[in-house]
């Protein structure tokens, strides 16, 4: 199995799709409202507007989108952060919309997209790297602290109706 991680392009639009809508699935089954709300979030258009803004990443295997994540920069919402970061720096990278398609689930490609995310912010000397989950999403706190990231408290995301809480972690990089 031959994985590249790229930058996503329009063009792939309909197999991130497929990579969200089994995220979406898997999560309503593991009983967790994350990204089964009213608001359909997220969909085509977050999607596009990663790709216009070259912040989505996907996972290309034989031809196929495996899996996705975005990456941003400050994220508003963790400026008011019950716990506490390991770093008091704003120069870290934020991981947002990891999902990967049930056809890749368990061979590795999130983990892939997680190292990646360490190369890139170490390639952009970033001090580290944050992301955030709900917490039914056992799945993503697991990858999380296997991917060396701490626990650093939690969020309440004021944009968010239902279960606005969000774990946070944070990896150092430098």
């Amino acid at each position: 199995m031959k994985k590249i991680i790229r930058r996503a392009t329009i063009n792939d639009i309909p197999g991130c799709m497929i990579c969200i809508n089994d995220a979406k699935r898997l999560l309503r089954e593991s009983g967790s409202s994350q990204w089964n709300q009213k608001s359909g979030y997220p969909d085509e258009r977050d999607i596009k507007e990663d790709i216009d803004l070259y912040r989505l990443f996907c996972v290309e295997v034989d031809g196929d989108i495996a899996g996705i994540c975005a990456f941003s920069g400050i994220e508003p919402e963790y400026e008011e952060t019950f716990g506490s970061w390991l770093t008091d720096s704003n120069n870290y990278l934020t991981i947002h919309r990891v999902a990967v398609c049930d056809k890749y689930r368990g061979t590795g490609i999130a983990k892939d997209l997680f190292n990646y995310a360490t190369t890139y912010a170490k390639n952009n000397n970033l001090d580290s790297i944050r992301v955030d989950t709900h917490p039914k999403n056992i799945i993503m706190q697991n990858l999380a602290k296997s991917s060396g990231f701490t626990e650093c408290g939690y969020v309440i995301y004021k944009v968010i109706k239902d279960e606005p809480k969000r774990i946070v972690f944070e990896k150092i990089v430098k």
